[in-house]
């Protein structure tokens, strides 16, 4: 019963429209530079030193992070595929088979009226 309230809120911490990865990085960064910057005005100068460079490893990661989004993001406008889609048939309700190579096609054909299940049609006699 735990084990499922601890999925739930796992899977729901993560909705859509929320910081991504990137984000949440540079805030972490910012947050140890504010840290770093209060150690100086406090003169303790080996912890000011050492959490300004832990900011700025934070804030190279970031940066690497807005790159891959950036990426990713250009590749899903493209229609390209992505790692979670597979090439697949769908069908319409006729019967006739249709490859969808990109998720592009896929939802272009979904548009149409084809769907995932194969339709035996009936022979006349």
């Amino acid at each position: 019963m735990a084990y499922a309230k601890k999925m739930a809120t796992k899977v729901g911490k993560y909705k859509k429209g929320g910081p991504t990865r990137s984000q949440k990085a540079r805030a972490k960064s910012n947050k140890t530079a504010a840290r770093g910057a209060k150690a100086v005005d406090e003169g303790r100068e080996r912890k000011a030193t050492r959490l300004l460079k832990k900011a700025a490893r934070q804030e190279t990661r970031s940066i690497k992070l807005e790159e891959v989004e950036k990426k990713r993001m250009k590749k899903m406008k493209k229609g390209g595929a992505t790692k979670a889609f597979k090439v697949h048939m769908m069908y319409s309700k006729t019967g006739k088979a249709v490859k969808a190579p990109t998720m592009k096609k896929h939802l272009e054909l979904k548009a149409k009226g084809y769907n995932h299940d194969k339709r035996r049609l009936k022979k006349k006699k």
